[in-house]
């Protein structure tokens, strides 16, 4: 491996380590946490793995010289030194001193109620809006597994539709998170395991199937009190087990074409080159290519924070907007992958790439990463200082998009949050509305 390649990744993992230290007493699934370690493994997957064995994929791996892998290396490191920077910034302000015990106010009497009414607000809301969303795209579209692309197009302006079936799963996620009976809790949980079995099974799409189990997880170690110093090996190999099996239904899903036993065979028999498509391949690779390939191609600073702005005109509909700017995916996609955009489909990017084109080289990055982990170090003392808020109670389905966020933009991060709110406030206010209308009339004096 070349020296700059192992410099770098040195460099990268040591500003993490101290960032992990610093936050050793924090839950594994604590945000700022996530944002190092998946940093960590973005930064320095694809150099090390590509250097023994040749990577294989769709992407435009030939623009990538060694060159331009050091450079996108260093763009990584930038980043995690930003994120580092906002947590000592955090402890300096107090943000990482225990705070459970500094809670506001006493729970609330009509909290439970408040958290039945809004999880079932925005369970049946949501599963009823996707229902529409498949009767208008078709089950045909849906579980056809050999043109992906293809529904991807047929959902082009179902958005609000589409996002039915995160809407039901921030519900099934928020009673989880709530202080409601186990019997009241349980209620939800087919409703969850049928989400999986649906877009698993059905639809092969991994991404709602991932942030229920990684929201799960993260209410049982805030639960739980878990500490990162006290992370089990256990803990890191079913990590490690469910990436796997992710990465696994990857490969799988691109192999086959309705007969289970010719796709295994077909994996088998293809061992070498499904290792190179793995690392060619694999969600930690994406992101870093996208990266290397606008290095390679664009200007540093050349947006000077347009697509700050951009990103949040994306939230508008295109009636109301019909020449809204493309997002950087959008652009991204059309520019490079111009077929495969005809088609519908679409390609991770980079928010590494993005800082280095908003405010150039080094700065950039940099600057992405102390925002990011400042915003994430905010909402996680939120969750303590109000467990029962609104905050605490929609955190558990951003956990997801937190360590996925180096496949993203900050438009589309943005566009996630604009619409979970656009769901979950008018169901929140409803639903308090709704329990202390009841609470009220229980402590009503009767007449005799």
């Amino acid at each position: 491996m070349e020296t700059e390649r192992v410099l770098w990744i040195v460099l990268l993992w040591s500003t993490v380590a101290a960032g992990l230290y610093l936050l050793r007493r924090r839950s594994p699934f604590h945000l700022p946490v996530l944002a190092l370690g998946v940093t960590a493994l973005v930064g320095s997957f694809f150099p090390i793995a590509s250097a023994f064995i040749e990577p294989s994929s769709w992407r435009n791996l030939d623009f990538l010289s060694p060159d331009i892998v050091v450079a996108t290396q260093a763009q990584y490191a930038c980043f995690a030194l930003g994120l580092l920077a906002s947590v000592l910034l955090s402890a300096q302000v107090g943000w990482l001193a225990p705070a459970r015990a500094v809670e506001e106010g006493a729970p609330r009497a009509d909290s439970d109620a408040r958290d039945l009414c809004v999880a079932t607000l925005l369970v049946l809301t949501g599963l009823a809006l996707y229902g529409l969303y498949v009767q208008r795209v078709g089950t045909a579209a849906l579980f056809d597994r050999e043109d992906y692309a293809h529904k991807y197009l047929l959902s082009q302006g179902l958005g609000p539709l589409q996002f039915g079936l995160p809407t039901a799963i921030v519900g099934c996620l928020w009673a989880e998170a709530s202080d409601l009976p186990r019997a009241l809790k349980n209620m939800f949980l087919p409703v969850a395991l049928a989400i999986i079995a649906w877009t698993v099974a059905f639809i092969s799409v991994r991404t709602n199937a991932v942030i229920l189990v990684l929201g799960y997880l993260s209410i049982v170690a805030w639960r739980r009190r878990l500490e990162l110093r006290g992370v089990r090996l256990s803990l890191l190999c079913a990590l490690l087990a469910l990436y796997l099996a992710l990465e696994s239904f990857a490969l799988f899903r691109g192999v086959y074409r309705g007969d289970l036993a010719e796709a295994l065979w077909i994996l088998q028999t293809q061992g070498e080159r499904a290792i190179a498509s793995a690392v060619g391949g694999s969600e930690l690779s994406h992101p870093f290519v996208t990266a290397g390939e606008i290095l390679r191609g664009r200007e540093a600073g050349e947006l000077a924070g347009r697509s700050l702005l951009d990103g949040i005109a994306a939230c508008l509909p295109r009636g109301l907007y019909p020449e809204r700017p493309l997002m950087l995916s959008e652009q991204f996609v059309r520019s490079n992958y111009a077929e495969l955009a005809a088609r519908g489909g679409g390609a991770a990017f980079s928010l590494v790439a993005e800082g280095w084109l908003n405010f150039g080289a080094a700065i950039g990055p940099a600057l992405f990463g102390l925002a990011l982990g400042g915003l994430l170090a905010w909402v996680e003392r939120r969750r303590e200082l109000a467990p029962e808020g609104l905050v605490a109670r929609v955190l558990p389905f951003f956990v997801f998009y937190v360590a996925m966020q180096h496949r993203n933009e900050f438009g589309t991060l943005f566009k996630q949050v604009f619409m979970v709110a656009l769901v979950v406030l008018p169901c929140f206010l409803a639903g308090d509305a709704i329990a202390g209308s009841r609470v009220r009339s229980r402590l009503r004096p009767r007449s005799i």
